[in-house]
Parts: C-alpha cells; sequence; structure tokens
C-alpha cells in the first residue's frame, strides 16, 4: 500500500465513522414543520475578542402533539431564518428536544463535529507520513 492509498483509506473510515451513526440516527427521527418565533443573540467570548451570533427559536409540534420550543446555538445556518418562516425540524421521537433543523449545515456539519472531523485528518495526514518517512529510512538502511 503506498502514502496515497493509505489516506484514501483512511479518509474513508474516518467519513464512514462520522455519517454513518448519523444517517441512521436520521432515518429513526421524525420530521415536522416549526415555525420561528424569534431570533435570539449570544455571545461568544474568546481570547480576545466577543463575538456575536444568532440563531433562531422555533416552535414545533410533535406526532403525539407535544408543543416544543427548539433552540440550538451550535449548529451552522448557511441563512438565517426569519421570525415567521415556516421551517422543517428533524427530532428523536423519545425525546422530542433532541431536535435540528432539517438542514445540511444544522444536522450533518455540526461545528463540534466539523472540529473533530478535521483533527482526525490532520493526525490521520499525521500518522501515515510517520510510517511512511520511517519505513523508508528502514529500506535505505537496508540498501
Amino acid at each position: 500500500m503506498n502514502k496515497k492509498q493509505a489516506l484514501i483509506y483512511g479518509i474513508i473510515l474516518i467519513v464512514l465513522f462520522f455519517f454513518v451513526p448519523k444517517a441512521i440516527k436520521y432515518l429513526r427521527f421524525n420530521k415536522s414543520v416549526g415555525i420561528v418565533t424569534q431570533i435570539s443573540t449570544g455571545t461568544f467570548h474568546g481570547l480576545r475578542d466577543s463575538t456575536s451570533f444568532e440563531y433562531p427559536n422555533i416552535l414545533f409540534i410533535t406526532e403525539k402533539k407535544q408543543e416544543v420550543y427548539y433552540r440550538k446555538d451550535n449548529e451552522v445556518l448557511f441563512v438565517m431564518p426569519e421570525v415567521g418562516d415556516k421551517i422543517t425540524v428533524i427530532y428523536n421521537p423519545q425525546d422530542p428536544k433532541d431536535a435540528y433543523l432539517s438542514r445540511i449545515g444544522s444536522f450533518w456539519f455540526a461545528l463540534p463535529d466539523l472540529l473533530l472531523f478535521g483533527i482526525l485528518i490532520f493526525l490521520l495526514i499525521g500518522v501515515v507520513n510517520i510510517v511512511f518517512v520511517k519505513s523508508k529510512k528502514k529500506k535505505k538502511a537496508e540498501s
């Protein structure tokens, strides 16, 4: 196996590690159409500056006719909805507060997942490079 193949196999394994469990979870979740009731503002305090961000508060009704107020401030939103907008929500039928906006950035690419995914790819590249550098040195020493 060469370096390129090792990287490709490693990336495939990492992608499977992230997306197969999410796909299974997605298939078990129910869908509901909710209404954006409010846009809240939060603040992230970094090392030097504070950054403001906005996130929607959404009301949706489950299949069991429960009203659930949903708010997640760690989702990646490419387009911010406005108050009164209807938006599809996916939720766990056993725990409706475990909900996500039915958008690609909300469920599939939550910020903590993206950070962990990037770290794992970085580590994979480092490990593959170390292994192949050691094997090259070993071959040179043998010849």
